[in-house]
């Protein structure tokens, strides 16, 4: 089948599921799922297992204790085309949103519009993934490249437990999917700031205030000093983002301070703007302005920049190629949020983001998911994969 005759084919296949994929995603919108409520999020992982398996998925367990099981799902036909590309899919299962949150907010369709908690970030996307993969299954009979689709449990905080079984699988794989929401525009993702969560802490010496404040050491003059320092890092032409965002010290008014604390946010684009930013936090910790106080830094980049390759634009440009195909044309952009595609991207594999279904609010009561994106992002990625073979990158 040319590859036009099999874009238009699947495309008709998910069109008749789109009411399968309501129906999918309002089961795992009202089964809620805290990242941090291994319970509920366990239920939430069984109902993809599940899914996965009804399409002919293997799927293995990536045993957790603090959070719900990560789920390792593959399809991996016997016989598959010479040089045919292993592509690895992932989205995460957990939300922000707390325990009985659903019994306030369920599910519910208004107009083009579905909301409920969870909805766009990232259920949806989840449901695009396994949908467009079983299209194909039941339009070829079986995929044209070997599928790992990981389902984790802790994205929300930055996927401390599930990030090394993501890496592991992504140097394993020629292609990395991330199911987030896409971007206006519509635009999928192909570049993402580095996230980086740091901690500065002042000791000082407290004294009485009226009767020998020369005996103290001002913590939080000290930290006066540092958080200018701090916020003069940002470089906005560089797209560097710095905000000391919590800031607490000292007991009474009457007492010299003896201790400060700052929690800063740091979002970069690129990896020499990562080490640039530690370096300067380092020197900032490391010089003293107040006579007598000490400051200890902590923390790190929990997520590393995505940065763009000419190996992903490539696929891009088949991407964009399909979307037009399938009467949706999309851009590409960047955005200052994290996910598992940063990950992906900076362990070189070439990754493309977004390609979810379009909406907004995410992590809020007005969270939303666009109903007609669903179908198009389901026919483009769809097209995409079921292509991929015959075209590579």
């Amino acid at each position: 089948m040319e590859d036009a005759a099999l874009i238009g084919a699947l495309s008709r296949r998910i069109e008749k599921h789109e009411s399968a994929m309501l129906d999918f995603i309002e089961t795992l919108v009202n089964t809620e799922s805290p990242t941090e409520d291994r319970d509920l999020c366990e239920n939430a992982g069984a109902i993809l297992e599940r899914q996965a398996r009804s399409i002919g998925m293997e799927c293995t367990l990536d045993r957790q204790t603090r959070f719900a099981d990560n789920r390792i799902c593959r399809l991996a036909p016997s016989s598959l085309p010479v040089n045919a590309p292993k592509v690895l899919l992932i989205g995460h299962f957990d939300t922000v949103y707390p325990r009985g949150t659903v019994a306030q907010r369920p599910y519910r369709v208004e107009g083009t519009r579905a909301y409920g908690p969870g909805v766009v970030d990232m259920k949806s996307g989840l449901t695009v993934g396994l949908f467009a993969l079983q299209a194909i299954q039941e339009e070829l009979g079986s995929l044209p490249f070997a599928a790992t689709f990981i389902f984790n449990s802790d994205e929300e905080i930055g996927s401390p437990c599930s990030r090394d079984v993501i890496l592991a699988e992504t140097r394993a794989h020629d292609l990395a999917l991330i199911l987030e929401p896409g971007l206006d525009g519509p635009d999928v993702v192909i570049g993402r700031k580095g996230v980086g969560i740091f901690t500065l802490e002042v000791a000082g010496i407290e004294a009485h205030a009226g009767v020998e404040p020369e005996k103290g050491a001002n913590a939080l003059v000290e930290m006066a000093h540092k958080l200018l320092a701090v916020n003069a890092l940002a470089d906005h032409s560089k797209g560097t983002t710095i905000n000391p965002g919590v800031i607490a010290g000292g007991t009474q008014p009457y007492v010299v301070p003896g201790a400060c604390k700052l929690t800063i946010d740091v979002r970069i684009t690129s990896a020499s703007e990562q080490a640039r930013i530690e370096k300067g936090l380092a020197n900032i910790a490391n010089t003293t302005t107040v006579p007598g106080t000490k400051t200890r830094m902590s923390g790190h980049f929990h997520r590393p920049p995505m940065e763009t390759s000419a190996a992903a634009q490539r696929y891009l440009e088949r991407l964009q190629t399909v979307g037009r195909a399938v009467g949706y044309p999309i851009g590409a952009g960047a955005t200052g949020g994290a996910s598992d595609g940063n990950l992906t991207s900076a362990a070189g594999t070439p990754t493309i983001d977004g390609l979810g279904p379009d909406g907004g609010r995410a992590h809020s009561a007005d969270e939303f998911m666009d109903i007609p994106t669903l179908t198009k992002k389901c026919q483009m990625l769809a097209g995409f994969l079921a292509t991929l073979p015959r075209t590579g990158a």
